[in-house]
């Protein structure tokens, strides 16, 4: 079944309306086809689709090998990003105190909390004084104690602070104020904070650290932990200055900032990531390529940018495209390529990433049919050798996880599930359909979209050893499966083999709240919606208990969490 959302069918119309090649008869004939397409259709806005028994099964059996561990990803693996031109627009400060802001920020820990993006090679640090060391001595601010009634004030966006990438990028200035502020509020939540150091800041062809030597001079004077990157998509700057720095000067510019990180006790166990490259096109392959042939030595990982698809031209069924989620393995696949053959023990992040560039797609990056990106997108980081995922963004922008309101969005209460019940050690699947086999490991070329079967590939299965952390206090050596179904009008049947068929399940899943159906920015866990209990609380996030020997049933098109919680998993004792 061939599913049309009424944004797309708008969407696509108002382009042809739009276009002058099509008459405007034409246009509104189309329109007129497509609504009754939509219409006939049963668009799976209605909630009884949901829960509709008589659609036909489509089956998976799944053997998990419980042994041992394929590798395990860093414990910040799920990490968020946010945007300097929050500074710039005057709402980083509002924010930061918000105590909603705050309980859903905390929820996410740990991770690591990157402040970069287009604007950082704009930003200028300019404190209100001379002397740092006078400056630095001042009292230190404690955002989780601030009082209460000053606390919670948010009156939302200041102007322009929810727009996409800008056309336009001038120079703009950071005081002590906001750097006390976001390093009080990543000590306050549980984040490493990673900041990304302005690179047009330059001296000829060289990059001019003094402002970045201020910087670190009073964060040193402070006791602020910080960790650091240098420019963002370097490769792509001449599009939005008209200039350019090219790989090797690159490379020797971050050579520079290693030099000032190790000439301060403060900074000897920082982190210096980069270069943030964009998406792995071959010209941008060469440019790393090159960049680490230089400053491979004095980077703790290298860090690149991923996007599926145009926020502007994305559509509804881009979302649920099997074939246009597998290139994210491909991609993978032609970074850790270049990584190995010239920096073969550095960790390799995905430093910033979400379902659509350009701040990502209206009405469908905020919506639940995002969750299918990105929850993938998860799994498939894990298998593939990634150590670090850096969503972007926590708030602010279509893609963001956090309302401009400050409600939670789906793929926050989908990000919160993940923090709550995957662990880092990372387990070997295998899914069979029927004659067909997929296997998900952590071999590169196990998984690309060439060798898989469209059919196959809409039952998506990963698994890692519980968090054992989690708030569920599930015993060590239990197992959580993540599911993806991404057949539009057939459940998922997936039966678990081996010894793991005969265990009670523990099941969490995720499905849209009313009558939008995936474009809805509302979620329910097991037919319940989620939100929050007040500022300072989350909801308790339960699961539906399962009796052993079970078929895990799903919707079509949603996604969920298993927890076997004696599954007895050596690999996860």
């Amino acid at each position: 079944m061939f599913i049309w959302s009424r944004y797309d069918v708008w969407k696509k119309i108002f382009r042809l309306y739009q276009n002058p090649r099509v008459s405007k008869t034409l246009a509104l004939l189309v329109l007129l086809v497509t609504a009754v397409c939509d219409s006939a259709s049963g668009y799976h806005g209605n909630k009884s689709y949901y829960g509709n028994k008589s659609l036909e099964k489509s089956q998976a059996k799944v053997e998990i090998l419980t042994d041992s561990s394929l590798r395990e990803v860093d414990r910040r693996f799920l990490s968020l990003a946010l945007g300097p031109n929050l500074i710039q627009h005057g709402t980083l400060l509002p924010l930061l105190r918000s105590e909603r802001f705050q309980t859903l920020a905390a929820g996410l820990a740990p991770a690591f909390l990157r402040l970069g993006g287009t604007a950082e090679d704009f930003l200028i640090f300019q404190p209100t004084q001379e002397d740092i060391s006078k400056l630095a001595s001042g009292p230190e601010l404690d955002i989780c104690t601030l009082n209460k009634n000053e606390s919670t004030k948010w009156e939302g966006l200041g102007i322009g602070a929810n727009e996409t990438e800008g056309k336009v990028f001038k120079n703009f200035t950071m005081s002590e104020v906001e750097w006390d502020h976001l390093n009080s509020f990543t000590r306050c939540v549980g984040y490493d904070f990673i900041f990304g150091l302005n690179v047009l800041l330059r001296n000829g062809s060289l990059w001019d650290s003094s402002n970045a030597q201020l910087l670190l001079n009073y964060t040193a004077a402070r006791g602020f932990k910080v960790n650091w990157e240098l420019g963002n998509e370097p490769n792509h700057l001449q599009k939005l200055s008209n200039r350019t720095v090219n790989a090797t000067t690159l490379g020797q510019d971050f050579r520079k900032l290693r030099s000032l990180l190790s000439s301060s006790p403060a900074f000897k166990n920082s982190i210096l990531a980069g270069p943030d490259t964009t998406r792995p096109k071959n010209k941008t392959l060469r440019f790393l390529q090159r960049f680490l042939q230089v400053a491979a030595s004095v980077l703790d990982a290298v860090t690149w940018h991923q996007y599926y698809i145009d926020g502007r031209t994305a559509v509804l069924d881009n979302f649920t495209d099997p074939t246009l989620l597998d290139m994210l393995a491909r991609q993978i696949t032609a970074i850790n390529r270049v990584v190995n053959m010239t920096a073969p023990s550095l960790p390799v992040w995905l430093g910033e990433t979400s379902s659509a560039w350009g701040g990502g797609a209206p009405e469908l990056s905020d919506s639940f049919v995002a969750g299918f990106m990105w929850l993938d997108k998860l799994g498939l980081a894990a298998q593939l050798s990634l150590d670090v995922v850096m969503r972007q963004s926590l708030f602010e922008a279509n893609y963001a996880l956090i309302s401009k309101d400050l409600d939670p969005l789906p793929d926050y209460w989908l990000s919160l599930l993940y923090k709550q019940l995957v662990g880092s050690r990372v387990l070997k699947v295998q899914v069979t359909d029927g004659s067909e086999v997929r296997v998900t490991n952590s071999s590169e070329e196990q998984r690309t979209a060439g060798e898989m079967d469209r059919k196959s590939a809409r039952i998506r299965v990963y698994a890692h050893c519980t968090n054992p952390n989690s708030p569920q206090r599930y015993q060590n050596g239990s197992v959580t499966l993540y599911v993806l179904n991404l057949h539009q009008d057939h459940r998922a049947a997936v039966r678990l083999g081996g010894h793991l068929a005969f265990k009670k399940v523990d099941k969490y899943l995720l499905t849209p709240h009313g009558e939008e159906g995936l474009t809805s920015r509302h979620v329910e866990l097991n037919g319940r919606k989620l939100v929050m209990v007040d500022d300072r609380t989350l909801p308790e996030l339960g699961p539906q208990k399962l009796p052993s020997n079970t078929t895990l049933l799903m919707p079509p098109l949603t996604f969920g969490f298993f927890v076997i919680p004696d599954a007895q998993a050596t690999a996860c004792m």
